[in-house]
C-alpha cells in the first residue's frame, strides 16, 4: 500500500474526515443513497431475526432494515458524529445496537446478515475482513450484501490529478478471488457504470469533499487552480463536467 493510502485510510484520518463532514453527508451523498436503494432490492424478505449493518454512516441504508421487523439490530461506524446523527434523524427500535469501531477490528457476536454499503474500499485487508465477518455468521443460510466501488470510479479525476485512490477500488475478479478465498459462495454480483455530471471541477471537488472523501488534501499547494482548468478542458459538456462511477452489489452465502 502507497503512502498516500496510509495517510489516508488509516483509523484516525478516516474517522476525522467523515465526522467532520457529517451534517453535510444526507445533502451531498446522492450516489450513495442510489446505491443504498439498490441494495435495498438484494434483501431478503423477510429479514432473518439478527443484522449487522457495517459502516451504517448517517442511516442511508438502515432505513431500509427498518421497513420490516428484526429482532435484533446491530449498527457500526467508525465516526462518532455520524452516528450521532444517525441516532436522532431516525426512530430506532428498542432491539437496536449501536456498535462504534472499525468493523476489521471487531469481533461482532453471531447473526444472519451482514449489509455494507458503500465501505468495503476502506478496508485495509479486505481479505481477512471478510474471514471474519465469514466466522460471524450463523451455519445455515448465513448471507453477507454489500456494495462498493470498482477501479474505474472517478478515474478521469486521479488521471488528471495525478493521483492514486485513496480508497482500495479493487476489479471484480480481485474481489470474486477474496470473496471465495474467504470461503463465501457468491449468489449474485452485479456491475454497474454511471456518469455522474457537476456543474464544474469546483462543485465535483465540493461534492467529495463535503461526504468526506475529498483529495484536496493530496494535491500540492497552487495545483489545485490548474487541476480545476485542465479537468473542467478536458471533460466539459453542455450538461457539465462528467466523473465515472463503478459500482458493484455483491450477495454472498455463507459456506458450509
Amino acid at each position: 500500500m502507497n503512502s498516500i493510502n496510509k495517510y489516508l485510510i488509516n483509523d484516525e484520518s478516516l474517522t476525522g474526515s467523515f465526522s467532520k463532514y457529517a451534517k453535510s453527508y444526507d445533502r451531498y451523498a446522492q450516489l450513495q443513497k442510489s446505491m443504498a436503494e439498490r441494495m435495498a432490492s438484494l434483501l431478503p424478505v423477510p429479514l432473518p431475526d439478527y443484522v449487522l449493518e457495517i459502516g451504517c454512516g448517517t442511516g442511508l441504508f438502515t432505513k431500509h432494515l427498518l421497513t420490516q421487523p428484526i429482532s435484533q439490530l446491530l449498527l457500526n461506524d467508525i465516526a462518532p458524529e455520524m452516528l450521532r446523527i444517525l441516532s436522532n434523524s431516525l426512530s430506532l427500535p428498542k432491539n437496536a445496537k449501536i456498535i462504534p469501531g472499525n468493523a476489521e477490528r471487531i469481533d461482532f457476536e453471531k447473526t444472519d446478515l451482514i449489509c455494507a454499503n458503500a465501505v468495503f474500499q476502506w478496508f485495509q485487508n479486505p481479505q481477512e475482513t471478510l474471514k471474519k465477518l465469514n466466522h460471524a455468521l450463523k451455519n445455515g443460510g448465513g448471507q453477507l450484501i454489500f456494495s462498493t466501488f470498482g477501479p474505474k470510479t472517478l478515474l478521469e479525476f486521479r488521471k488528471t490529478a495525478n493521483l492514486m485512490s485513496p480508497a482500495g477500488l479493487h476489479k471484480s475478479e480481485t474481489w470474486t478471488k477474496m470473496i471465495h478465498n474467504s470461503g463465501f459462495a457468491i449468489k449474485s454480483c452485479d456491475v454497474e457504470i454511471r456518469k455522474i455530471f457537476f456543474p464544474s471541477t469546483m462543485t465535483l471537488l465540493k461534492n467529495l469533499q463535503q461526504i468526506g472523501a475529498a483529495p484536496i488534501r493530496m494535491i500540492k499547494t497552487g495545483g489545485l487552480r490548474k487541476l480545476m482548468r485542465d479537468y473542467d478542458s478536458r471533460f466539459s459538456t453542455t450538461q457539465g463536467v462528467y466523473t465515472t462511477w463503478e459500482l458493484y452489489y455483491f450477495t454472498l452465502i455463507r459456506g458450509n
